[in-house]
């Protein structure tokens, strides 16, 4: 088995996450406001336990956040345009959680052939970096309906998904979906030519 940490086994509702992330940019996100977040979606101290992790760490604990926070109004800016968010949470997911982006990235490099993927073949891709454990389908239970709701993927019907092509997005969209592709590929630079890799394949060139 692959010792590689999962990390995410809550999904979090992109309109959480949009008023999280808002808070946190305004310096006014607190334990306790995520927790009443976290109430608002779920019962249950468990879960709402989990959820506050995730919020934290795909908020004020993202390695992505300090970037965020230094061009806040850019960021408040994109969260309002129909285009830009859908780059802007893949990002923040992705910053967060390298599995992820692991899933984003193996899904791209089949929707470069194909228009659709099932669950079984990101599973057993994704096992040979996570390992076959419990913990893999409850990351990509995770995962996947938030970047269905964030607008990067699309699921026809249970279990197949499609890719959802980027368009009509800001410069800075695509430089925040870039600087989260950099934190997960720590030998590339900001001036590589990276557009051909896989997780770029939900971009449509402008």
């Amino acid at each position: 088995m692959v010792n590689t940490s999962i990390g995410i086994n809550q999904r979090i509702p992109i309109h959480l996450l949009e008023m999280a992330l808002g808070a946190a940019l305004q310096d006014s996100a607190s334990h306790e406001y995520f927790r009443e977040l976290a109430a608002s979606e779920y019962n249950g101290e468990n879960r709402i336990g989990k959820t506050v992790l995730a919020i934290n760490r795909l908020t004020l604990r993202n390695p992505l956040f300090p970037f965020l926070r230094d061009n806040k109004e850019a960021v408040l800016s994109a969260l309002r345009r129909r285009h830009d968010r859908p780059l802007l949470f893949a990002a923040v997911i992705c910053a967060a959680y390298g599995f992820g982006y692991d899933t984003l990235a193996t899904m791209g490099r089949y929707f470069h052939a194909q228009r659709q993927v099932n669950t079984a073949l990101i599973t057993v891709r994704m096992s040979s970096k996570y390992g076959s454990n419990r913990s893999l389908p409850i990351g990509l239970y995770s995962v996947l309906p938030m970047f269905i709701e964030a607008g990067m993927i699309a699921r026809p019907t249970i279990g197949i998904y499609e890719a959802v092509r980027q368009e009509k997005y800001s410069d800075f969209a695509k430089q925040v979906y870039h600087k989260a592709f950099l934190l997960n590929n720590r030998y590339y630079t900001e001036t590589d030519d990276v557009i051909r890799n896989p997780f770029f394949e939900f971009i449509i060139k402008q």
